[in-house]
């Protein structure tokens, strides 16, 4: 594969296991595809996967709904992870919108650096689940994933220790307590 030659994107997104949603219009030197990923607790993760003649793969992730105000704590947070996490990045489009990318260059471009390089995006996500989730759902509700099964448990099996393994160690955080409303607790109910 020379600079300026596509890859067989869909060739290797098939092999990993990793549905094509969406093809964008192939103009002179890219090619794009987007995918839908599932982490262990983040779900839809909607990526875009653009070749760039001359330029390599680039990876990116909408992080967030569009025309949201992202409190600036978790702006901070999402800065503060491009430090932590080694080839993965934090954005923001023209519209305010956040981004996670990652980029492959092309001699670094093959089937398993593009399954690395999904994986580690999904990681992410999924590490920064709770303190980004006023980026990610309206009012920071998130969506209940209860009993959800990740679509592409495989690909997450078979690069996820190799790509964590370039990442902070983390544990996920204890579940929150439900907090008791005004009423519940002068009324004394038990929680």
């Amino acid at each position: 594969m020379t600079d300026r030659e596509a890859p067989p994107l869909d060739a290797w997104l098939a092999d990993l296991g990793v549905e094509v949603v969406d093809a964008g219009d192939e103009a002179a030197g890219t090619l794009s595809r987007d995918v839908v990923l599932d982490g262990e607790r983040r779900f839809d993760l909607r990526v875009t996967v653009a070749w760039v003649a001359g330029m390599g793969l680039s990876l990116w992730a909408y992080y967030g709904l569009e025309a949201m105000e992202i409190p600036k704590r978790v702006f901070h947070r999402m800065l503060r992870a491009n430090l932590e996490y080694p080839f993965v990045k934090f954005a923001m489009t023209d519209d305010d919108r956040p981004m996670l990318m990652t980029e492959l260059p092309v001699p670094a471009v093959d089937r398993d650096a593009l399954g690395r390089g999904l994986v580690a995006l999904t990681v992410v996500a999924d590490r920064l689940l709770e303190e980004t989730a006023a980026a990610i759902a309206d009012r920071g509700s998130l969506p209940d994933w209860t009993g959800r099964t990740a679509r592409n448990a495989p690909l997450l099996g078979a690069y996820r220790d190799e790509v964590t393994a370039s990442m902070p160690p983390w544990d996920p955080p204890p579940p929150r307590r439900r907090r008791r409303g005004l009423v519940a607790r002068l009324l004394g109910r038990a929680r």
